[in-house]
């Protein structure tokens, strides 16, 4: 997509992981982080890193699940079948190494003219929302977002029940704005999830992505950050 016309744009729905914040950067502090706590305990740190890996395998997995009443449950039990470590221990390496302990260091990461961007879009009269694959309060408010998003959405709640790229997370959001998706706008960083997530609910998407797509012929606009994409949404 090379050209793009935002006029009578009215809502922006935001991803999380790798959107609001650079995922590789802080995935490689939590990597020495991790390091340093397991330097005298080995086995419990490759334990805790097959976890953690296979956690997000089984994320990857369920993409192309049917919808799930409690699909964190889902994601826990997966990993689970994949390790054959027991659920408490699973559970207990997810809750701190993904959910709690990046919390700390978070903000460090955000993207760089994202809080122009946002403040703009709200003083242009934007309705804004972000849906997360995992819970997302507490890292909007590491993050310094907290109050920034109208709606708040998470794909694991039982309202939505599925990861992208189905479109459900989407569909909720627009429909708790009001918002028709011709005059909404999604953007996510993962072209295969996010930009197919997008075109199944009818939206227009931006990926914000340091590697560019060849092909001139995807259906979502790419960006290598928020000034750009300040410039191409808000004209400014």
């Amino acid at each position: 997509m090379r050209e793009a016309s935002f006029a009578g744009l009215k809502t922006v729905v935001f991803d999380v992981d790798g959107t609001l914040y650079k995922q590789g950067p802080l995935r490689r502090a939590m990597a020495m982080r991790l390091l340093r706590a397991y330097a005298f305990r080995p086995i419990r740190g490759l334990r805790t890193l097959r976890i953690l890996s296979a956690y997000r395998q089984a994320q990857e997995h369920l993409r192309d699940a049917p919808a799930s009443v409690d699909l964190a449950d889902a994601q826990i039990r997966v990993a689970c079948e994949r390790t054959r470590i027991e659920r408490s221990l699973v559970a207990e390496c997810v809750a701190r190494w993904m959910e709690h302990e990046p919390l700390t260091c978070l903000g460090r990461f955000v993207w760089p003219g994202l809080v122009d961007f946002v403040t703009a879009c709200k003083a242009r009269g934007l309705r804004l929302a972000a849906l997360s694959d995992y819970p997302a309060d507490a890292k909007l408010e590491a993050l310094g977002l907290t109050g920034v998003f109208e709606v708040v959405l998470c794909a694991q709640s039982p309202v939505i029940g599925v990861f992208k790229p189905h479109p459900r997370g989407l569909q909720v959001a627009l429909e708790r704005l009001g918002t028709p998706a011709s005059q909404s706008l999604y953007i996510g960083d993962r072209a295969e999830v996010d930009a197919a997530a997008a075109a199944a609910a009818g939206m227009p998407c931006a990926i914000v992505t340091q590697r560019r797509t060849a092909s001139s012929q995807r259906s979502w606009i790419e960006v290598s950050d928020y000034a750009e994409l300040h410039k191409m949404v808000l004209r400014s």
